[in-house]
């Protein structure tokens, strides 16, 4: 009897036109389209433009210098025949900087497991966390398949070190959030964009 009274209630509640199929009505009959408050941003286009991240004359042969621009963290890496590179400053094993490694010989290297990686083509080199001895390769080394570090291009402009990055990288990478009554994209404050 609660439940008759209960379906009965709801019934109520809801416009008739609810419940008769699209199969019944006319063909003259027009059916209001229902709107989502959910909407995806489009995806923006890449934007590259180079970028002045330091002078030449504040790294030197061998050195790491870590900087940020357009809210990327980078490293900017000068090999010990004074070739210049740019890296992600973040290992991709645990996500720690790599500006406290060693460079040299075209490679750097992760202070805290060892893994090397080509300046170049931010490829892994040689063995995948081989430190520490037995736990590096046995644990550390397993819970993370090998992954290559981010490179950038990178170049000398009069006395400048430049760096070509994404302007609307945070805007494609926000483009998959969806927005809508309840949205991903509020701030730490509580407001929303």
């Amino acid at each position: 009897m609660i439940k008759q009274l209960l379906v009965a209630l709801s019934l109520a509640a809801v416009p008739a036109m609810a419940f008769v199929s699209k199969a019944g009505l006319p063909a003259s009959a027009k059916v209001a389209r229902a709107t989502s408050a959910l909407s995806m941003m489009a995806a923006p286009r890449a934007k590259k433009e180079w970028v002045s991240v330091l002078k030449t004359n504040q790294i030197g042969k061998g050195e790491l210098v870590p900087v940020e621009t357009d809210g990327l963290s980078l490293l900017i890496a000068a090999d010990t025949d004074g070739s210049i590179y740019c890296i992600a400053n973040v290992c991709p094993h645990l996500g720690t900087p790599l500006d406290q490694g060693t460079v040299a010989n075209g490679v750097i290297v992760c202070p805290l497991h060892k893994t090397a990686f080509s300046l170049k083509t931010g490829d892994v080199v040689g063995e995948w966390c081989p430190f520490p001895p037995i736990l590096g390769p046995m644990v550390l080394g397993k819970l993370e398949p090998a992954k290559n570090v981010a490179i950038f291009p990178v170049r000398s402009s009069g006395s400048s070190i430049q760096v070509q990055v994404n302007k609307n990288l945070k805007s494609e990478f926000e483009s998959n959030y969806w927005a809508g009554l309840l949205d991903a994209k509020g701030k730490a404050t509580g407001e929303y964009y």
